[in-house]
């Protein structure tokens, strides 16, 4: 049938009425994947991850510019429409055994790299972006710094101020540091520690912010006379100190299950990773618990886990985030096709219920990728992790980046009438560029399809 740019339009018109009503989830599309330039066997790139609107860091421990092991971290930008390497951050006064890169974290024009073996004792080093360049602004250590401290083995960062987690302070009892931004600076606020600390339960392994609620994880510690079942500590600011207000546990917790290995916080919701949690049916392949908060108690909703085929040693739980309605948990052993390549698993939010969406794997995923080890999530962007992924023939270690919506045609971070413009032009002219559909690269032509997946996608609400 031959058809007139007026006849393509009532087409249009009459398809998108049609299937208005009849939308089902849209897929993720991996968009792009990162290593550096300079990559080498064994830099463990992706052990960390970050991202934040338009901007992605990813750490590499093990990199070793400046000595073996320094560490380094690796900026990427979005232009147009493609992922770029923007820079290359490594520590003013890096030297071999650093491990800069450890963790990482990202809040508009600021980054914050975890360095945990520096001087023996860790630290963290801001970098802040002016004019499209990213310089060092300065390097936190705790007041009291000791042997042993691993102060840098997670970092977060919200509304100016930083929160450093050290698990070895104290012969592993663990800390957490506080910074606030007083001018240009970063002033130490105070150090946080369990109320009921123990020799060994590693507090300060994982941390999260959110507005003026911190949750740091403890995945050692022991309660109920069994080893490392593992907590999660919430506190509360109140003017400028920071109070314990509630101590999680997971209702099923068991031996060695390290509740706390990972933690997210999202207003009033937190997720809290056990790797070598239960299902229901599987012992220690993992799980996720989701807490919320109802007034100034927090409470557990639901246990998050692979339904489908847990194995034990998956280590679902081993990274989370949390934004919004989204939930993301890594299974970095995970099987997938047969290979242990791992993946990463999404959860929606339909009322008080999550109920898993989506489940991401790398499209070349090759066995013991670790993918999944680390992820986060901003907007339409996921990044997540694969510090064991070959490039060149070289384990590197890799980041991958997913959009989570394909409408988005004119790049302004909204999918409307604009962008509905772009797609129904290009199919008037033939033009292909905007061919989305099928999944995962299109079919050379615009048509009904990309019409079907672009109003799924605008009926999302992105």
């Amino acid at each position: 049938m031959i058809t007139t740019p007026k006849t393509r339009y009532l087409i249009v018109s009459a398809f998108l009425l049609q299937i208005v009503f009849s939308c089902s989830a849209l897929a993720h599309l991996e968009k792009a994947k990162f290593f550096p330039s300079d990559a080498n066997a064994g830099d463990n790139f992706g052990v960390s991850v970050a991202i934040d609107g338009n901007t992605a860091v990813a750490g590499a421990y093990q990199n070793d510019s400046n000595g073996s092991d320094c560490g380094a971290a690796y900026v990427y930008e979005l232009s147009g429409s493609q992922w770029i390497e923007k820079q290359k951050l490594v520590p003013s006064d890096g030297s071999a055994g650093d491990k800069f890169g450890r963790s990482v974290a990202l809040e508009g024009n600021t980054i914050v790299v975890g360095s945990y073996y520096d001087d023996n004792k860790g630290s963290a080093y801001v970098f802040s972006r002016l004019g499209g360049v990213w310089t060092q602004q300065q390097k936190l250590v705790a007041p009291d710094a000791a042997a042993d401290d691993k102060s840098g083995c997670s970092v977060a960062i919200d509304n100016n101020t930083i929160v450093i987690g050290a698990y070895g302070d104290n012969s592993y009892a663990g800390s957490a540091s506080v910074f606030v931004l007083a001018g240009s600076n970063w002033v130490f606020q105070q150090k946080i520690t369990a109320s009921d600390a123990l020799l060994g339960d590693h507090f300060g392994y994982s941390v999260a912010i959110d507005n003026n609620i911190i949750i740091i994880g403890a995945p050692n510690d022991d309660y109920s006379d069994l080893a490392d079942i593992g907590s999660a500590y919430l506190y509360q600011r109140q003017d400028t100190t920071w109070l314990e207000q509630n101590i999680l546990r997971a209702s099923d917790g068991g031996l060695s299950h390290h509740f706390g290995f990972s933690v997210a916080l999202d207003e009033n919701w937190a997720v809290i990773g056990a790797y070598e949690g239960d299902t229901n049916v599987v012992s220690s392949a993992g799980a996720a618990y989701v807490f919320s908060r109802t007034g100034a108690n927090w409470v557990e909703r639901q246990k998050l886990f692979d339904a489908n085929d847990p194995c034990g040693g998956d280590d679902f739980g081993f990274a989370v985030a949390i934004k919004n309605d989204t939930i993301l948990v890594g299974c970095p052993y995970d099987f997938v096709n047969s290979n242990m390549t791992g993946s990463v698993f999404e959860f929606v939010c339909t009322d008080t219920n999550w109920i898993q969406s989506d489940r991401l794997a790398a499209g070349d995923a090759n066995t013991n990728d670790r993918f999944g080890s680390s992820l986060a999530l901003s907007g339409r962007h996921i990044i997540i992790g694969a510090p064991n992924n070959f490039n060149n023939d070289k384990s590197t270690g890799a980041a991958y980046l997913f959009d989570n919506f394909l409408g988005d045609l004119d790049a302004d971070s909204d999918v409307d009438f604009l962008d509905f413009a772009v797609l129904a032009n290009s199919w008037r002219q033939n033009n292909p560029l905007v061919d989305i559909a099928p999944l995962p690269t299109g079919d050379g032509t615009v048509n009904l399809a990309d019409f079907a997946l672009f109003v799924q996608d605008w009926l999302q609400g992105h």
